[in-house]
């Protein structure tokens, strides 16, 4: 019965990630990182996740870390997609390129870009006014490509908290390690 209603529980919380996945497309921070499934199948994980399920996370986080509350319910989504190159990234590669080409030739601001070899590692930012609309990582090397876009409006002093809350760490040497 207890997995019966965890099921249940489940499916009603993704339901509004679902409905929501069309209006992330919409807000200013969104950012289309093109079909990588044609060269390497499914991601091995892919999380999209809309303005309401971050606020039910939020309010759940809200008595034991306010802060990291604070930063979820300023979110409007979260998409992560991870594939794995097994040891042939130039797909990825070249669909890193693309995207950076387009985030140059708009609003974004590059704010970290790593280039060595077989490595790539590009953070992007959508500044409006005081605040960040969005955020684009994108990582390839010879075992994965990962591709991040936070959206909402974060205070700039808050974004490191919503980098730790998804298990990206950037260390001082720019070295970016995603658990």
């Amino acid at each position: 019965m207890k997995r019966l209603m965890i099921a249940v529980l489940t499916a009603f919380l993704a339901f509004p990630v679902f409905a929501q996945e069309d209006a992330l497309k919409d807000l200013p921070g969104y950012i289309d990182f093109g079909p990588l499934n044609s060269a390497y199948g499914e991601p091995k994980v892919n999380i999209t996740i809309g303005g309401t399920l971050l606020n039910f996370v939020g309010a759940m986080a809200a008595k034991e870390d306010p802060e990291a509350a604070q930063v979820f319910s300023q979110l409007k989504g979260v998409r992560v997609s991870t594939y794995d190159t097994a040891g042939d990234p130039a797909a990825a590669m070249e669909q890193l390129k693309a995207v950076k080409s387009k985030l140059q030739s708009s609003d974004w601001e590059p704010v970290v870009q790593v280039n060595e070899d077989g490595e790539q590692v590009q953070i992007f930012l959508k500044i409006s006014g005081e605040l960040i609309d969005g955020l684009v990582l994108m990582a390839v090397d010879g075992e994965e490509a990962v591709f991040i876009n936070v959206l909402g409006s974060l205070d700039p002093m808050q974004l490191s908290q919503v980098m730790e809350n998804f298990d990206v760490d950037i260390d001082p040497n720019m070295e970016i390690n995603i658990d």
